[in-house]
């Protein structure tokens, strides 16, 4: 019967078609239906909308396993959405077989489920009342924590052939885990038990799952981040996507995001945006944090570097007696014989701001042979930050002595500045973050190439990736001669990386396209 109402459904459609009369397609967590696998299209640009209604569903932990098929014609009107109040306590809900995702999917946004080891906290917040900087939100007391055991959570994975993303609603909206198809690694650090992690954050606990949160209103975790959010699923030609938000109890703000992952490019594209329905000015902070290992998961290795380009950094925290406290600022990447651009010389706990922002900043495991690379709008989202725990006990926040490092990106500079939103006003951008591996390094980096350029002891490695389809003429030179040229194709899943067998200084690596200089890279 349903194969049937199917069949005519689709006859229906592909006449209103012909007859010029096809609707935008918005489709919410309840109307998932097909399980057509959705083939690679055209990219468009990043302008594209997803449509919004005006009554979103609010998280659920129904089972939907099939990808939404594409959209036939996008609106570009944004609807803003009638807000549902989020609730503290989450409801248990119950465990069920979770159905494998389709095979050959292309692209595709779905529901599922997840099993994860999780501490009974609920019954350890701690209302707070007016005078407390943290209220109207909860403290934590750790002592009346609950036992670990295994819950049910609902989530949304979002998928095409060269990245999977599981977003989990129930804890503010946050990407849970972040996979690099092509080399099978996690690009996120996977906590194994869900737990709240003492002496954090602005309320003093927050949950260290790994993944990305968005920290808002505030500056370090934000105040919103451990509550359920609302989301809807969204479809557009050649993409799929999820929308999560909330509103916080404090300012009445907005906050929603947008994630998007577009046919034949592996980049997650990322698109926050702040509303003032209030009647007044509201100060605000806006952060992504990505808790990350770029190695499977467990924990970064030795060989993972920084790229920052930038000649100063701000000190945030540290117990580091050898640099600066907060707000000192030290050279970057080498500070008095260290070269902080590598993991391993973050022997305490560290934070450090950015002083420049280039619109680009990365990581690389050299050891993995995998990065990841942030593209953000300069003059929006300024902010950039890296943070180590050195040797701050894992203990804090895991089980299993897992290890991880974070990568921020912020609507301000840093955390001890604000923001205002005017009555009525909104703000939005787009940010697109994509992994990167098989390059040996990172040395540079835009929004469509990434570079590696590295003295090895067989030679000069040189290296190309893209997070799309591109091709590129690549010129070797040493004291401004050229000694070796070659025309390359990349794009996700297929890096190109050669050595050239010769040494000594003044190396730099031309990087053309269409007759164009991209960019001169300089050892």
């Amino acid at each position: 019967m349903r194969g049937w109402c199917l069949g005519l459904l689709l006859g229906v459609t592909l006449v209103l078609i012909a007859c010029g009369a096809a609707a935008p397609t918005h489709l919410s967590p309840t109307s998932l239906r097909s399980s057509t696998p959705v083939a690679s299209s055209p990219v468009p640009g990043p302008s594209a909308t997803p449509t919004r209604t005006p009554s979103p569903v609010p998280p659920t932990s129904t089972l939907r396993s099939s990808p939404i098929p594409p959209a036939r014609s996008p609106t570009h009107t944004a609807i803003a959405p009638t807000l549902v109040p989020p609730t503290v306590t989450p409801v248990l809900p119950t465990v069920t077989p979770v159905p494998t995702p389709p095979e050959d999917l292309s692209i595709g946004v779905w529901e599922s489920q997840l099993v994860l080891a999780t501490a009974g906290w609920e019954q350890a917040l701690v209302p707070t009342s007016e005078g407390d900087p943290v209220y109207p939100y909860p403290r934590m007391d750790f002592a009346e924590l609950g036992p670990v055991t295994d819950r049910t959570y609902g989530v949304i994975v979002l998928e095409n052939g060269y990245v999977r993303v599981t977003i989990l609603p129930e804890l503010g909206g946050r990407i849970l885990r972040w996979e690099d198809k092509s080399t099978g690694l996690l690009l996120t650090y996977a906590n194994p038990v869900i737990q709240p992690a003492e002496w954090w954050g602005y309320r003093g606990w927050l949950f260290v799952t790994g993944g990305l949160e968005w920290a808002f209103p505030t500056d370090e975790h934000g105040l919103i981040e451990y509550r359920p959010w609302q989301y809807e699923l969204l479809s557009g030609p050649a993409w799929r996507g999820v929308r999560v938000w909330d509103t916080d109890d404090r300012t009445g703000l907005t906050v929603e995001v947008t994630l998007r992952l577009v046919a034949g490019r592996s980049d997650l594209f990322i698109a926050p945006r702040i509303t003032n329905s209030t009647g007044s000015p509201q100060p605000f902070q806006f952060w992504i944090n990505a808790m990350l290992t770029l190695s499977g998961g467990y924990a970064p290795t030795s060989g993972l570097r920084f790229w920052v380009p930038t000649e100063q950094m701000v000190v945030h925290s540290t117990d580091d007696v050898s640099l600066p406290g907060p707000g000192g600022t030290i050279s970057w990447p080498v500070y008095a014989g260290r070269d902080l651009s590598w993991y391993r010389e973050w022997h305490k706990y560290l934070g450090l701001f950015a002083t420049s922002a280039t619109g680009v900043v990365g990581a690389y495991d050299e050891t993995m042979d995998q990065g990841l690379v942030r593209v953000y709008p300069a003059g929006v989202a300024p902010g950039v930050k890296i943070f180590c725990l050195g040797d701050l006990p894992s203990t804090i926040y895991t089980v299993d002595g897992s290890r991880y490092f974070e990568l921020w990106g912020g609507y301000t500079r840093t955390f001890w500045e604000y923001a205002e939103l005017a009555a009525g006003a909104t703000v939005s951008w787009e940010e697109r973050w994509y992994p990167v591996h098989g390059i040996g390094t990172l040395s540079w980096s835009n929004g469509e190439l990434a570079a590696a350029l590295q003295a090895t002891e067989d030679g000069i490695a040189v290296g190309l990736y893209a997070p799309t389809a591109a091709s590129a003429h690549l010129a070797l030179r040493q004291n401004d001669v050229t000694v070796a040229e070659w025309d390359v194709a990349v794009g996700p899943g297929r890096p190109f990386r050669t050595l050239y067998p010769a040494d000594g200084a003044g190396w730099n690596l031309q990087i053309w396209q269409d007759e164009a200089l991209v960019v001169q890279v300089d050892l």
